[in-house]
């Protein structure tokens, strides 16, 4: 009978692993435990989301390689790094500390994929720092591994190899009841089953309380090797650590907080380079749940209701705010809504509902954690998560090529309130009416559809001030709607038509429908004939440079900025205009204006005034150099650069001297044997290979879009998933002695500029 039920009972189906209980972490992605032990995630194009794919997203999709995962967790700071523990006990990464797990080649040629970390053995709970990995076993034994160059790991007093990388792991003899686990950078803290909170690594910002060796204004780091216990926490339940405090809700609901104040996260005023030691935080007594933020603190009472206080940028103290510094306050929209845990990220936090929902709320970017793939809104208030979700399906125009950007705008900080239109060739196309009175209304976005092509744009509308009279707004420009990319177009019409006739067609195009200014002039000279080329090389006493005559040829002289200035923006000089070094600094420092005098205007002031410094540090150089070096030319100039034509330095290519050199010229060297710095430690060397009709290319093709941007163009493409939409916001311009503000639009595609 026994025999006959105990088959029985073999053969029935084994009974299914108990549900997860769903929980969220965030930084630059977002990774979600799901109730049958899967995990999804979305945000940034990063190996944390779990996949190879390089465009961000904010739809959610399964992490393969994870099941029956009970926990999850990452490291904040960086947002590189994951782990996930299963049903079994067992340790899963991936990201940067996936190296942990698996050091081969193949395992780091596929970070995104998740490795079993099978020297850790079976663990309850983890926890992430930059490069280093906090785990409680199952007999609650603390144990670490990865970095430990500020003790991070707690294995005692620092020896020079205990400093590097630890890939295996080692139990920290001092800590053999861990309950809870949190890390932060460089730091680690540990609650013990005792409720005192101990912490090794990195001091800074008051993260191991008054007993760490870190100081305000301190560069250096001391490191705490062996586990510090924090004063003034006793009788601690729970433990969360931000980008610079942390937090702790003690057995009898009070909340601590101690560490950095800069967002007002622990107390009001917020306070910089300050730290504070552990105390009770006013207005949070009778708490149940405790989370720490990058820069925010959220708490869970007893009541149900949740409270937030600290830096609001992101949205993320769920009032769709945008303060730098927030004051505690109740989050009104989770009322009612039965929240029994909270899950703090760096752009967005989260709330777990009793019925096993999720709520949402903060930053919705897709490369900042973005969680609302059907949201067009930069910030979300608490939003249901919903991973079956997917974005609203392109137009009917969108489809047929053309571009859908956000047109997005916010209030200053002295307004009370705005209206902006934005007039697209004669139509208004957009309208935001923003008010700081309604709750979330400072903030407004709108979905605009443009068609390829060149657009004329003007910005209207009025401004409020809080404390002043009502302002007009104004502002025009032109949107430059592509469907590859600006680059891929400027390319295309380069190679068709060559470089400068491409340059000069693209600034004409813009000049027909807003104005520009000086920036984009383009002043061309005659390419010398090749007869020419060899006088002047009979004159200087050698050859020219093979990577010169060619750029000459194919380009012709040049130069790109308002005429007249001895530093134009870019440009290649024909032989009759090069320079010596010294020459070139003492006419460049003509544009430079005296102290206290106005001076000529220049391109750019700032970059000229180095001059003055520069200049007198060209005798040194000369008299550590060869004295032949002294009759280098100036051929050509880039915004940081300066291609030089040098005589005869020891430099030598396949028994040839090499004759030219591209350098940073403001770029700082030192020197490897004495360890003294010069600003012209390039100059005793130069370049064999160098394509100088590449680097013109290039340097002409950023300052086509640096100058047009500067002067109220934005460029944006039509070729972008929902997830990939530029946002164009209008930003505003300083003009002195005018009632009228003016405006110019800013943003779109992130084209390379200078």
């Amino acid at each position: 009978m026994l025999r006959t039920l105990a088959s029985l009972l073999l053969s029935l189906p084994a009974l299914a692993a108990a549900a997860a209980t769903p929980q969220i972490v965030a930084g630059s992605q977002v990774l979600w435990l799901q109730p049958d032990g899967t995990v999804w995630a979305s945000g940034d194009a990063e190996p944390v989301r779990g996949d190879d794919d390089p465009r961000p997203r904010k739809t959610f999709r399964r992490i393969d390689g994870l099941s029956r995962i009970v926990s999850l967790a990452i490291n904040h700071d960086a947002s590189d790094s994951a782990a996930a523990i299963d049903a079994d006990g067992a340790l899963w990464l991936w990201g940067e500390l996936g190296e942990l797990a698996c050091p081969t080649e193949q395992c780091k040629a596929a970070p995104h994929q998740p490795r079993r970390f099978e020297a850790l053995g079976s663990v309850r709970a983890v926890a992430l720092g930059r490069q280093h990995l906090l785990a409680i076993g199952r007999d609650g034994r603390l144990r670490s591994v990865g970095s430990n160059t500020l003790g991070q790991l707690g294995s005692g007093p620092l020896r020079n190899e205990s400093r590097m990388q630890a890939r295996l792991p080692r139990i920290v003899d001092a800590i053999p009841d861990a309950v809870a686990v949190a890390a932060q950078g460089d730091t680690s803290l540990v609650l013990r089953s005792d409720g005192t909170v101990w912490g090794m690594g990195s001091a800074r910002w008051g993260l191991l309380g008054e007993g760490g060796r870190w100081r305000p204004l301190d560069f250096a780091d001391p490191p705490q090797a062996e586990p510090l216990r924090i004063a003034g926490l006793d009788g601690i339940a729970a433990i969360s650590v931000g980008r610079f405090h942390g937090l702790a809700l003690d057995r009898d609901g009070r909340v601590w907080g101690w560490g950095a104040n800069e967002s007002a996260q622990l107390a009001t005023p917020a306070v910089d380079l300050t730290m504070r030691a552990p105390q009770p935080l006013a207005g949070l007594d009778q708490a149940a749940a405790i989370a720490a933020g990058d820069d925010y603190s959220l708490v869970l009472k007893r009541d149900g209701s949740v409270w937030a206080r600290g830096g609001n940028v992101y949205g993320t103290l769920g009032d769709g705010g945008d303060e730098l510094e927030g004051d505690l306050r109740r989050v009104e929209l989770l009322d009612g809504k039965g929240v029994v845990e909270l899950f703090a990220g760096d752009y967005n936090a989260y709330a777990r509902l009793a019925d096993g929902g999720l709520l949402g709320w903060g930053a919705n970017g897709a490369n900042v954690g973005g969680f609302d793939a059907a949201g067009d809104d930069v910030t979300l208030l608490p939003t249901a998560l919903d991973r079956e979700r997917q974005p609203v399906p392109p137009s009917v125009a969108v489809k047929a090529g053309a571009a859908a950007f956000q047109f997005s705008a916010d209030l200053a900080s002295d307004e009370a309130a705005a209206r902006i239109e934005l007039w697209i060739d004669g139509s208004r196309r957009a309208v935001l009416d923003l008010d700081r009175a309604t709750p979330r209304s400072h903030r407004g976005q709108i979905v605009v559809e443009l068609a390829p092509g060149l657009h004329a744009y003007e910005l209207r509308g009025e401004a409020r001030p809080s404390a002043a009279p009502p302002q007009a707004l104004q502002g025009r420009g032109a949107i430059v709607v592509t469907s590859g990319g600006v680059e891929a177009q400027f390319r295309a019409r380069a190679a068709a038509q060559g470089l400068l006739p491409a340059y000069r067609q693209s600034v004409a195009q813009l000049r027909a429908v807003t104005p520009l200014d000086g920036r984009a002039d383009l002043h061309a000279g005659v390419a010398p004939p090749a007869q020419l080329l060899d006088l002047y090389e009979k004159q200087l006493g050698r050859r020219l440079p093979k990577a010169y005559r060619e750029a000459l040829r194919s380009i012709g002289p040049f130069s790109l900025g308002v005429g007249g200035e001895h530093y134009p923006a870019v440009a290649l000089f024909a032989p009759v205009q090069l320079l010596t070094l010294d020459d070139w600094v003492a006419r460049a420092l003509q544009d430079v204006a005296a102290p206290g005098d106005s001076g000529p205007a220049s391109r750019d002031q700032e970059a000229l005034d180095r001059f003055r410094i520069f200049a007198s540090e060209l005798q040194p150089a000369r008299e550590r150099l060869a004295a032949s070096w002294k009759s280098e030319r100036l051929a050509a100039l880039f915004p940081e650069q300066i291609y030089l034509i040098v005589p005869d330095p020891a430099t030598s290519c396949d028994g040839r001297r090499a004759h030219q050199r591209l350098v940073d010229f403001f770029e700082v060297r030192q020197d490897e044997d004495s360890g003294e710095e010069h600003y012209f430690g390039w100059a005793d060397s130069a370049d064999c290979e160098l394509d100088l009709v590449a680097a013109l290319n290039q340097a002409v093709f950023e300052h086509y879009t640096s100058a047009a941007r500067a002067n109220g163009v934005v460029f944006v493409r039509a070729d972008l998933s929902p997830g990939e939409r530029a946002v164009v916001s209008p930003e505003r311009l300083e003009v002195p002695a005018t009632a009228v503000l003016n405006l110019r639009l800013s943003g779109g595609e992130p084209v390379t500029e200078y």
